[in-house]
C-alpha cells in the first residue's frame, strides 16, 4: 500500500512481501518498475513536477536513505519504518533470480563495468542468466535514435528482470518516456547497482548506513563529485524539516499536479 511522506508516496511493503509480489509479477510476464527514492529524489522533484508525477506513479516507490524515514516520523506515518536501498535490494533481487533461474540485462556504468558486474554475479549466483550488458553513450536518453537502439536490444535479451543504472533523473526519464516500448519484466531503477557489483565503488560498513551516515562513507570516497549534491540535500533537508513542522501547505500543494 502506498501513502505520501511529504509529496512522494512510498511503498511500507517488507522485503519479503517485495519478493513474493515480484515473484508472482515475473513468473505472469507483468511489465512494472521500481524505484528507490532517496532525499536527492525529494529534492529534485520539489521543483520539477515532471519528475515528482513520475515518482508517484511508479509500480513500486521504496525508501532509500534515513532521511525519508526521519521525515516519515516527523509526519507521523508509523508505517514506515525500514530503508530499503537500491544496492541492498539489489541482492535480494539476485537471491530470487538465483533461486528461479531468471535471466538478468545490465543497463549502465562506464565501459567494461556491466562485463565485471556480470563476472560478480556469475561467480556468487550461478543460476542467474546475465543475457543482456550494455553500456549506454553519455546523453543516450537525448538521442532519439540511440534511446530506440538501447531499447531494442534489452528487449531482444528476453530477460525477467532489468537493472537500470545511469543515475538520477535520467534513468527514471529515459524509462518513463519509453514504457510503452519497453516488453514485460522487472524493471528496476537501481542508481550505482552495476558499480557496486563490478567492485568500482566500495559499499558503506554497515553501521554506518544503519546510523544514516552512508552519505559521509561516500562522500569520503568520491568528494569531489559528491559534495555539492549533499550540500544541497542537506540544505534542502532542514527546508523540508520546517515546512512539515509549521505545516507548511507548500508540501500538501505539490501532492497533486
Amino acid at each position: 500500500m502506498k501513502d505520501y511522506i511529504t509529496y512522494l508516496k512510498f511503498d511500507d511493503l517488507t522485503v519479503e512481501e517485495l519478493l513474493l509480489e515480484y515473484n508472482e509479477k515475473i513468473q505472469k510476464k507483468e511489465k512494472f518498475f521500481t524505484l528507490t527514492p532517496n532525499l536527492d529524489f525529494l529534492r529534485i522533484s520539489y521543483r520539477n513536477d515532471n519528475f515528482r508525477n513520475l515518482i508517484n506513479r511508479a509500480d513500486y516507490s521504496l525508501i532509500d536513505g534515513k532521511p525519508i524515514i526521519w521525515l516519515a516520523k516527523l509526519c507521523k506515518k508509523k508505517q514506515f519504518k525500514y530503508k530499503i536501498s537500491g544496492s541492498d535490494f539489489a541482492l535480494n533481487i539476485l537471491e530470487l533470480a538465483n533461486q528461479n533461474g531468471y535471466k538478468l540485462a545490465l543497463f549502465g556504468g562506464k565501459e567494461g563495468v556491466p562485463e565485471k558486474a556480470k563476472r560478480y554475479i556469475n561467480d556468487n549466483y550461478p543460476n542467474v542468466q546475465v543475457v543482456c550488458t550494455i553500456s549506454p553513450d553519455f546523453g543516450y536518453e537525448n538521442d532519439v535514435i540511440k534511446s530506440e537502439k538501447y531499447i531494442n536490444e534489452l528487449n531482444d535479451s528476453n530477460a525477467d528482470i532489468y537493472f537500470l543504472c545511469t543515475g538520477t533523473p535520467k534513468t527514471e526519464l529515459f524509462f518513463d518516456s519509453n514504457k510503452d516500448e519497453f516488453g514485460p519484466g522487472c524493471y528496476l531503477s537501481f542508481g550505482a547497482t552495476i558499480d557496486f557489483l563490478a567492485g568500482n565503488i566500495k559499499r558503506a560498513p554497515k553501521w554506518m548506513s544503519n546510523c544514516g551516515l552512508e552519505w559521509l562513507y561516500r562522500l569520503s570516497k568520491d568528494f569531489k563529485r559528491l559534495f555539492l549534491r549533499y550540500w544541497f540535500d542537506f540544505w534542502f533537508l532542514l527546508k523540508i524539516f520546517f515546512l512539515i513542522i509549521f505545516k507548511s501547505k507548500r508540501i500538501i500543494n505539490r501532492r497533486e499536479y
